[in-house]
Order: structure tokens, then C-alpha cells, then sequence
């Protein structure tokens, strides 16, 4: 798995060389089939994966599919969504810079269908048989961290743990759920002596343990809400010459499944970007062809006929091999 992966995104990388340049988008009419556009709220190791499965899952069915990178600017993705329905494309895929814009995304695309991937939109907004949402319950990944920490302090006989918390993108609808299940299925006596928000970045996370670590706090654990701050904390412990906590990520990265191996993370919870991508493109290709979202495989389609759901899955040292090899 880890060879396609890297194939997928070295496919990637030269992806978003040309994404965001207007100019590589011919016009319309020398188009004959059909055509998905893609607006990325921006470019992560995670977010990569998605980007590469909806290109690959596209090439496959034989759809041409234009990406384009938001860069995390509510204006830049506005601009995507009027392009793609000015320069007639067939649907659009968007994964949100924030939940905030969906109302006026589906205005501006007006009856081109879109579907939602990876940030849950905002679902009232959506209509059925115009739009969907494909991604994962984000109160899945709070609720398996919590059950590894509640079984780490069983095991080792700990009535107390100091927790130390990085949170993703304040707002988002993941970065609430992760947080609300973690607390909710937290059961072990507990302190959060850290608690603020990394952004989903590696650098933040490692700046702020740091500075934690040089004004002498201690914890006992260290909880992220995605890999790449679970390495950022990992890393800064290790340039502390500090002995590794337990360090729990999200998403099931390649980053993240290395990090297990090689002793940095204790546990990460994969976030399925592949199969995310490859339903979001059948998703918009059953909307295009008016067909009801049920014929999407791999899924579990809501009752609002909306939302199309993939499961997370816990990873630790005795499972890991399973997703790198």
C-alpha cells in the first residue's frame, strides 16, 4: 500500500503545480466530456490524499477533473466556484475552507451539483438530489483516543493524567466533534494543562510543546487532533532530550503509521482519504446523471440522502503494519 500511496502523491505534487492557474483550464467548448472541478481549501499530507484519489478516480472513469488550491482564503474559493460554473463544468467538488461558505457556494454554483468533501458543510443548506457530503463521523477518533488513554491508565495504574491538547482549525465541524467525544468518552481523573489550538500544523504543535517544555510543565500524555501535530509534539519532546510520552495523532498518515513504527506516536486513528476521494467523484457523477446517491459503493448513505459515510480505524503498534505495508 505504501508504494501506491507514494505514487499518489508524488501525482499530487505535480498537480498543484498547475493548480490555481486559470490558464490551464482550456475553454469550455474545446471540452466534450465531462468535467469536475476541485477546490482544495488547501494542501496538507492528508488533504493530498483526497486531492490525488478524486484525480485518479476521475482518470479512471474517463472525466477530466481541474483542481485548484484555496490556500485557505474564503475569497480564492469563492472565485473557484464561480469559475468552475462559468466555464461550464459539470459539477464541483469542494473541501471548505469553512462551513461558513457553503450557503453562498451553492448560490453562486447555482444548479451545477456540488458535493461536499472531507469538511462537513453546513448539511441544512444542502438539497438532495443537488448536492452531497462524503466524509467520516468525526466523533469517532475522540471516542478511540479517549478509549486508548482510559486503557493506558488501567494498564499502567494511573489515577491521573496531565494531557496536554492540540485542536485543529477553530470553527470547523471536525475540530468541534473531536474534541466534544474525546471529553465525553474520557473516563480516567484528568487535567488539560495545555489546551489551544495548532491548526493542524506540525511547526505550531512543535513550537508550543517546546515552550511548554522550557517552562518546565509537565504532562503525561499528549493529544492531537491530526498526525502532523502529533509528530510536531513528538519532535520537540525529542530536541528537549525529554523521554516520548504517550503522543496521540489522527488521520492514519503515512507520517503518522511511520511514527508508531519507529516509537514517536503511540496511536493514530486513520481517516480514509482515499475512499473520501473516490466517492466524492462517483458522488458528482451520480448527480450529473441525475441517479440517486445509493448507487455510490463503499458508503453508508444517510437518511437525508445527503451524506455519504466511510468509518475511521484505530492504529497502534499491533495493527500498523497492516497500513504501510
Amino acid at each position: 500500500m505504501i508504494k501506491r500511496i507514494f505514487a499518489a502523491l508524488l501525482c499530487a505534487a505535480t498537480a498543484a503545480c498547475l493548480s490555481g492557474c486559470e490558464e490551464q483550464t482550456p475553454p469550455p467548448e474545446e471540452h466534450t466530456g465531462t468535467r469536475i472541478a476541485l477546490s482544495m481549501s488547501s494542501r496538507d499530507q492528508f488533504l493530498v490524499t483526497v486531492e490525488t484519489s478524486v484525480l485518479e478516480h476521475a482518470a479512471k472513469n474517463q472525466v477530466d477533473c481541474t483542481v485548484w488550491d484555496a490556500g485557505n482564503d474564503y475569497v480564492v474559493q469563492m472565485q473557484h466556484v464561480k469559475d468552475s460554473r462559468e466555464q461550464g463544468y459539470d459539477a464541483l467538488i469542494v473541501n471548505e475552507v469553512s462551513p461558513s461558505l457553503t450557503r453562498g457556494i451553492l448560490r453562486e454554483a447555482e444548479d451545477m451539483p456540488v458535493v461536499f468533501v472531507n469538511r462537513e458543510p453546513e448539511m441544512s443548506a444542502l438539497t438532495a438530489g443537488k448536492n452531497a457530503y462524503v466524509g467520516s463521523d468525526d466523533s469517532e477518533p475522540g471516542r478511540f483516543q479517549a478509549a486508548w488513554l482510559n486503557d493506558y491508565a488501567e494498564e499502567n495504574e494511573l489515577e491521573h493524567l496531565d494531557i496536554v491538547y492540540l485542536t485543529g482549525i477553530e470553527g470547523q465541524a471536525s475540530t468541534i466533534a473531536r474534541r466534544e467525544s474525546l471529553m465525553e468518552h474520557l473516563k480516567v481523573d484528568h487535567d488539560f494543562v495545555y489546551d489551544s489550538t495548532a491548526q493542524f500544523d506540525r511547526a505550531k504543535a512543535q513550537v508550543q510543546v517546546g515552550m511548554l517544555i522550557e517552562a518546565g510543565r509537565s504532562f503525561d500524555a499528549i493529544v492531537a487532533q491530526n498526525d502532523e501535530m502529533a509528530i510536531g509534539a513528538a519532535m520537540a519532546m525529542q530536541a528537549a532530550g525529554k523521554e516520548l510520552c504517550p503522543i496521540l495523532g489522527i488521520d492514519g498518515t503515512i507520517v503518522g503509521c511511520q511514527g508508531i513504527q519507529d516509537g514517536m506516536l503511540s496511536f493514530t486513528v486513520r481517516q480514509p482519504g482515499d475512499e473520501q476521494g473516490r466517492a466524492a467523484v462517483d458522488a458528482a457523477l451520480a448527480l450529473i446523471a441525475g441517479e440517486s446517491l445509493d448507487t455510490v459503493s463503499g458508503v453508508t448513505l444517510g437518511e437525508d440522502e445527503l451524506s455519504l459515510m466511510i468509518p475511521y480505524e484505530p492504529v497502534d503498534a499491533e495493527n500498523v503494519e497492516e497500513y504501510i505495508s
